[in-house]
């Protein structure tokens, strides 16, 4: 269940910290910094894409600079038509953008230890997503679907609890 970690390149002090924190608590993630054939390819968009295909949740870093990025809400938009588990992380004092009110907004490394703990106990549960999930039957794609939506309100309460 590996963590897909979007963001605007401007923002990568943030996704590592992010990436670090994830590996830390034994979560497997990809960040594209990280990997080569990301900053060798002339095909990103395919590259981009295979990734979020092969990770079961999307972190996504925002910031006002976000706005003025077209692969953020690209891989968003990805994510979205699988249904991943999908979570933003605010920087920063800027508005976010409404669409990002459907799924947790994390602020803080206190959020970062609940999606980890949401993250795990979708593991525990046996809720988590398979990534057969997307090209099986309907019962199995209608789970996932139902699985992500808990996923997004369990988180989402707790972030709004603290705890």
């Amino acid at each position: 269940m590996p963590v897909f970690i979007s963001y605007r390149h401007m923002d990568r002090a943030h996704a590592i910290n992010i990436n670090t924190r994830l590996m830390q608590a034994n979560i497997k993630t990809y960040l594209d910094v990280l990997d080569p054939e990301s900053q060798t390819t002339d095909d990103i968009t395919g590259v981009i894409t295979r990734n979020i295909t092969e990770c079961t949740h999307l972190l996504a870093v925002v910031s006002e600079r976000t706005a003025n990025s077209w692969w953020v809400p690209f891989e968003i938009g990805e994510a979205t038509i699988s249904n991943r588990r999908i979570c933003s992380f605010k920087t920063g004092p800027a508005e976010l953008p409404l669409y990002l009110d459907k799924w947790p907004k994390l602020r803080s490394d206190k959020d970062i230890e609940l999606f980890i703990d949401a993250y795990r106990s979708e593991v525990t549960l046996k809720r988590s997503m398979s990534l057969e999930s997307i090209t099986g039957n309907d019962s199995l794609r209608s789970a996932n679907r139902t699985n992500a939506e808990r996923f997004h309100t369990d988180l989402k309460s707790r972030i709004n609890r603290g705890f």
